[in-house]
């Protein structure tokens, strides 16, 4: 079969539509005259300039693109990065003699497109779930190598697929003997994510998604989670019960043309018959939320959203099958403990794009001693250690020119932060508040380069 499979990828290859072999240098340079949410400091200005160089190709039924980027900071406060939703870093570097940092990153996708299967590999990022965060498998963490499929079963089921590596940051000081000879370098062991998700969509005003990932470290694949079609949560148990399971289930009303709204479930553990006493093992995470469109004006988009984590979701009894990556969370982009209440509007002044929008998130601890007590049926009140408080609001408006070459951004930003540095693995009350309003300025510019 798989040679079959060969020679129709062949013949697409050879006798379809060809592209030309395109590059993209592009530069992009952001200024926040206090620092917006990127260090813990009330004052004190920020600049991030990235360089960068993508490329596109289709050859038939198959693509290949790719991107990477180099990235200079000044006052740029790594531990920040896991705390804000738009920003990940794989490796932070420090220049010599400077309190400067830089830090780079590659992506590729190569994929195989037919009218109803996609299968890709390669290292990038993706995303599930049709909310702006993601309880599950988000996109906030570094991109990852990975390969899956996508497979539109029939006019109602699509069936999606990947196996991918992670990075769990946790040292294996047995292989680090291997490169200890002139310097030394941090060698980690191996944390590996596999995931599946199927999509029902039994009429036009509703969409099903049935999903479930499973954590496993210490080798990179595993035969056992290569079988798309059988249930992860089935097969953990005929391995010994040594992985961590997560599933998601979420529904998507079309409740108008333009209107949607949309509800996610996360089940990090379940007990049925403990269910209603006040000692439980429901480990849950849930979204809400509505986005529409055309709602005040032509081409706007109106987002309302709310995401709640237990703090027992995403850390596991064996800290290998953590649901991290570089130590950012793979699902709800504040990790466990957590919740925020989001609101977006987009709009359009002639050519104007204006992007208003409010964050207002807390997260508390997660500490040894709680991973500890979910394990004992101990049950921890929600909030009742130390906390972190942020009111993030922000108003940015975009101008394109030449043909969308260059953007120019203006914008503003209030931040009211209580406890700001706050690490939620060892907690601590820096009974610390600080209130800033940052100028913000962003110029970015780039161009293709087309070789036939």
């Amino acid at each position: 079969m798989k040679y079959i499979f060969l020679f129709f990828g062949i013949i697409h290859l050879l006798l379809g539509d060809n592209l030309p072999l395109t590059f993209e240098p592009r530069i992009s340079t952001n200024y926040y005259s206090s620092g917006s949410i990127y260090h813990f400091n009330k004052s004190g200005q920020t600049s991030i300039t990235t360089l960068g160089l993508g490329a596109r190709k289709t050859e038939g039924a198959f693509s290949i693109t790719g991107l990477f980027q180099f990235t200079s900071a000044h006052n740029l406060s790594y531990k920040s990065t896991f705390f804000n939703p738009d920003l990940n870093i794989e490796m932070n570097r420090d220049y010599i003699e400077t309190d400067n940092t830089w830090f780079e990153s590659s992506n590729l996708k190569i994929a195989y497109k037919t009218n109803s299967f996609l299968a890709s590999f390669g290292k990038y990022n993706q995303s599930w779930g049709h909310g702006k965060s993601s309880l599950v498998l988000s996109d906030n963490i570094p991109s990852y190598p990975q390969a899956g499929f996508s497979w539109r079963m029939s006019n109602a089921l699509t069936l999606e697929y990947l196996i991918g590596s992670l990075s769990s940051q946790m040292i294996d000081s047995s292989s680090n003997l291997l490169y200890d000879n002139v310097g030394s370098r941090n060698t980690y062991y191996s944390r590996s994510i596999a995931a599946h998700r199927i999509v029902w969509t039994p009429s036009p005003s509703i969409t099903f998604s049935a999903m479930e990932t499973v954590i496993f470290g210490h080798r990179a694949i595993d035969v056992h989670y290569l079988m798309p079609f059988i249930p992860f949560w089935s097969m953990q148990h005929y391995t010994g019960d040594i992985d961590n399971i997560q599933m998601c289930g979420e529904i998507i009303w079309h409740f108008k043309k333009d209107i949607d709204l949309y509800g996610s479930l996360f089940i990090d553990e379940w007990r049925p018959e403990w269910t209603l006493d006040e000692k439980n093992r429901n480990w849950f995470g849930y979204q809400l939320g509505i986005v529409g469109h055309n709602i005040l004006n032509n081409n706007d988009l109106i987002r309302i959203e709310y995401n709640w984590t237990d703090h027992r979701i995403y850390k596991h009894r064996f800290p290998i099958n953590d649901s991290y990556s570089y130590d950012y969370s793979i699902g709800f982009w504040a990790g466990p403990h957590a919740e925020e209440l989001y609101l977006s509007y987009k709009f359009n002044i002639k050519e104007f794009n204006i992007l208003a929008n409010i964050s207002n998130v807390k997260r508390g601890e997660y500490s040894s001693q709680m991973l500890e007590d979910q394990y004992n049926n101990i049950l921890n009140e929600r909030f009742s250690g130390n906390t972190e408080k942020r009111l993030f609001a922000n108003i940015i408006g975009e101008k394109p020119f030449l043909s969308n070459k260059i953007n120019l951004k203006l914008g503003v930003q209030w931040i009211d932060w209580e406890n700001p540095g706050f690490n939620p693995l060892i907690p601590n009350n820096n009974l610390k508040e600080i209130q800033k309003f940052s100028f913000y300025f962003g110029v970015s510019g780039k161009t293709d380069i087309t070789f036939d």
